[in-house]
């Protein structure tokens, strides 16, 4: 099969990361092609870690909408000529004379949110309902919240497809980062907690310093490191308001699973998500997630059994999973420890993929 996928950008996000190990699995069995928006000397983070075989295409498209974009990309998939179409956030905004024009081949869209949030503004709601309704598009969800939250918004289903993600059997950890990592360590018995994401209001790291700092001045023994591009300047001067010497902004990483692999947990307190790449490649290292209960996380995460689990979405929820955690003995954390790792078994990138490759055949001989 000839694959085309297309994303805006391959900036520091957890949908780029997936379209970038997903492109590297298909390619191997497919002919893929990689369409971006954006100058990849800007917004191309994960650049260098595409296959060689992986042919990609920039439009160099400026910041803001841009009118003649939806023309451009008509043409290119005509030059192209896919079998498959695969479209992820908010590239489908300029899709629309690409999918009713051109139908020599199928159109597929990853969901890689909760629905409604996904969705965006009226416009990109529109075009949804537009190209969902009239199965000009076949959505794909990625964990059964996932699901049940595009059967409320769109009233309609679509299969599911769990992310993957490729981890290595073995991390190696650079010397550099073994010494950034134990930097922040008081003594031996220091727990290392990784929030891996970007600073944004969805993610909440905010929160997390909030309540950081009432455990840190109650005597627990932590430290969280915020990975993650931190370029928004307001929610980085509130967190470092506080004040708290067990929370530190370590700012975007190439190599987050180095440090993973060398935390006790791995803790993210999202107000929604669909299923995070980056619990995925905590499960993989064995980092015992600390998560609030929203999208697909719910699906993957039992608490007591291979992570914790907040109650609700408060603050007080999160201080209390998080105590909660600290306050767990290590003979039970180690085999934390190993169920999260066994837990990772049904994520890899591999098995991901084969279920795409799979359902793109079954929609094109339809």
């Amino acid at each position: 099969m000839k694959i085309l996928e297309i994303v805006p950008q391959l900036s520091s996000g957890g949908a780029e990361r997936f379209v970038v190990d997903l492109c590297n699995e298909l390619v191997k069995q497919n002919d893929v092609v990689l369409l971006l928006f954006f100058d990849l000397k800007k917004f191309g983070f994960y650049y260098q870690d595409l296959s060689s075989k992986v042919q990609i295409k920039c439009l160099n498209k400026k910041r803001g909408l841009s009118l003649g974009l939806s023309s451009m990309l008509l043409k290119k998939i005509k030059i192209i000529n896919p079998d498959i179409v695969h479209i992820h956030l908010t590239a489908i905004t300029y899709m629309m004379p690409s999918i009713f024009f051109y139908r020599k081949c199928k159109y597929f869209m990853t969901i890689h949110s909760a629905a409604d949030k996904e969705a965006g503004g009226i416009i990109g709601t529109i075009i949804r309902r537009i190209s969902f309704k009239n199965q000009l598009v076949t959505p794909i969800t990625i964990s059964e919240e996932s699901r049940k939250s595009f059967r409320t918004y769109y009233k309609k289903d679509a299969p599911v497809i769990f992310n993957g993600r490729d981890i290595p059997v073995t991390i190696d950890v650079s010397k550099a980062v073994l010494q950034e990592v134990n930097q922040y360590k008081k003594d031996s018995r220091t727990k290392i907690i990784i929030n891996l994401a970007r600073i944004n209001v969805v993610k909440r790291q905010t929160m997390l310093a909030k309540v950081a700092f009432s455990l840190y001045n109650e005597g627990y023994n932590f430290s969280i490191l915020m990975i993650g591009n931190d370029k928004n300047e307001e929610l980085v001067k509130e967190i470092r308001s506080y004040n708290c010497p067990a929370v530190h902004i370590l700012g975007e990483r190439h190599n987050p699973m180095e440090y993973l692999s060398l935390a006790d947990a791995y803790c993210l307190c999202s107000s929604f998500e669909g299923m995070p790449i980056s619990l995925i490649e905590a499960l993989g290292v064995g980092a015992i997630p600390i998560c609030t209960p929203v999208g697909g996380i719910v699906d993957v995460i039992k608490d007591g059994v291979n992570g914790f689990l907040a109650d609700n979405l408060s603050e007080e929820a999160l201080y209390v999973v998080l105590k909660h955690f600290l306050e767990t003995p290590n003979e039970e954390l180690q085999k934390m420890k190993k169920r999260a790792l066994d837990s990772y078994k049904p994520f890899s990138m591999k098995a991901c993929a084969e279920k795409y490759e799979q359902l793109f055949i079954q929609c094109d001989k339809k």
